[in-house]
């Protein structure tokens, strides 16, 4: 039995490998985002801004994230990513639910950095493992079928954690072991806690054997250099993929971050109706993209458009420009319609982007390419995309109320310049799948 009849009879195997990493994605995003449903809370009990808000959403997590995230890329490159997968979720869970325990803002940060720490090796980690688990031919529906996962996070965060927010009414809540919390502390510990249901169903998952495209197995680890090489000679290709859907994801970060601000602040909605409201959008239209997006890019791979994921990713961009402005109108239903567009054609273009950074490299270079990927997903999408809003609600409008404008500005301008990035480099692309596909790359002869 050669590799390639090996890997496509392990069907129910990797089936359950996408399954548990869907499952896993979306709790990362779930303990990532829950705290955008309780900004207006936490800035009440600690009195502080906008700002101070939007680093902790962004810039406590994102700096350590991507600090952490290359050289966790690096042992996922050479060792087993289901062990390392295992040892970051129990670290993020228990961060998350820590979260709710402590007692000032500079703790909050510490909490933050190490959800953030643990969370760093689930890309790089999913990624590789799934690039391993399907044949080229069914990457772009099994990645857009993990890519599900931030809408299902998202949707559980503002659904659950709306609901739960709101359920409890009162200001403090007994919690058993831990006493009287602040409602939103709760919040965090219970979201915490449930993330350990990962773990068993992560320990009954195996490491997939490693494959090239070709069909065979594996080169061996790769060094430094090579690996430097490697992006050098594809460097155009690289930087499209990265920055190009990096802008689309920061759009879709800050739109997560505050559109549920939005929506209280400026449409009157309670913290429940922006929860379920929001939530319910996301949980339908993202996974609807998602999987919209992978099987389409897989349709028209197959027809021989090696560079489908980013002529998509940027059609996509330049719908979501327009679709953006829209959700910033006066008048919730006529936001609504935007907000369900923008879900939808961010879902389409997720699961793109780590498809595309599978086929553009050997194996045992695509966690740490990833890593790459999330570094500067990171800095733009988690750092400074809600950042900007901060800063514009406090230091430019000097209004909270002014969230519509602040976005109105984010939002458009990071999805115009993806559409831009992914435009001008879908020929190097091309040229480097090709290259890819050919089996030709030195660093694995």
């Amino acid at each position: 039995m050669n590799s390639f009849d090996e890997r496509s009879s392990a069907t129910r195997d990797a089936w359950y490998i996408c399954f548990v990493l869907l499952l896993t994605f979306a709790f990362n995003y779930l303990d990532r985002s829950i705290i955008s449903i309780l900004v207006d809370p936490i800035k009440r009990e600690f009195g502080i801004n906008d700002t101070t808000i939007g680093l902790l959403q962004g810039g406590a997590f994102a700096v350590f994230y991507v600090v952490f995230s290359l050289p966790l890329s690096r042992v996922a490159d050479r060792g087993n990513r289901r062990n390392l997968l295992l040892t970051g979720v129990v670290l993020w869970c228990t961060a998350t639910a820590s979260c709710g325990l402590v007692h000032s803002v500079p703790e909050l940060f510490l909490a933050r950095i190490m959800v953030a720490i643990g969370e760093a090796v689930l890309m790089p980690c999913a990624v590789s493992m799934l690039s391993d688990s399907f044949l080229p031919q069914q990457r772009g529906r099994a990645l857009g079928i993990f890519s599900m996962g931030p809408y299902l996070g998202g949707a559980a965060a503002a659904i659950g954690g709306g609901t739960l927010l709101h359920s409890f009414r009162s200001s403090s809540v007994n919690v058993p072991w831990f006493g009287m919390l602040s409602a939103w502390r709760a919040v965090f510990l219970v979201v915490g806690v449930l993330g350990f249901i990962l773990v068993p169903l992560l320990l009954m998952v195996r490491e997939p054997a490693r494959f090239r495209d070709d069909g065979r197995r594996a080169e061996q680890p790769a060094s430094v250099g090579q690996l430097y090489r490697e992006l050098r000679r594809k460097r155009l290709a690289i930087l499209t993929v990265i920055f190009g859907f990096s802008f689309i994801a920061m759009a879709g970060q800050t739109l997560q971050a505050w559109v549920p601000t939005l929506f209280i602040r400026a449409h009157a909605w309670n913290v429940k109706q922006a929860g379920v409201r929001l939530g319910l959008t996301a949980l339908v239209l993202g996974p609807l993209g998602a999987i919209s997006g992978g099987v389409l890019a897989d349709r028209l791979g197959r027809r021989g458009w090696l560079n489908s994921k980013v002529i998509l990713g940027g059609l996509a961009a330049l719908i979501s420009v327009f679709a953006s402005l829209v959700l910033t109108l006066p008048g919730a239903l006529v936001a609504m319609v935007g907000v369900a567009s923008v879900y939808f054609l961010f879902g389409f273009t997720y699961g793109l982007s780590q498809a595309s950074i599978a086929d553009l490299m050997p194996n045992r270079m695509r966690a740490q390419t990833t890593s790459l990927y999330s570094l500067v997903n990171n800095l733009l999408a988690a750092g400074l995309g809600p950042l900007l809003v901060g800063v514009l609600n406090d230091h430019v409008f000097h209004d909270p109320m002014k969230i519509g404008e602040s976005m109105r500005i984010v939002l458009p301008t990071a999805f115009l310049i993806a559409a831009g990035l992914l435009s001008w480099g879908r020929g190097a692309v091309r040229h480097a799948v090709a290259d890819a596909r050919s089996g030709t790359v030195s660093v694995e002869t």
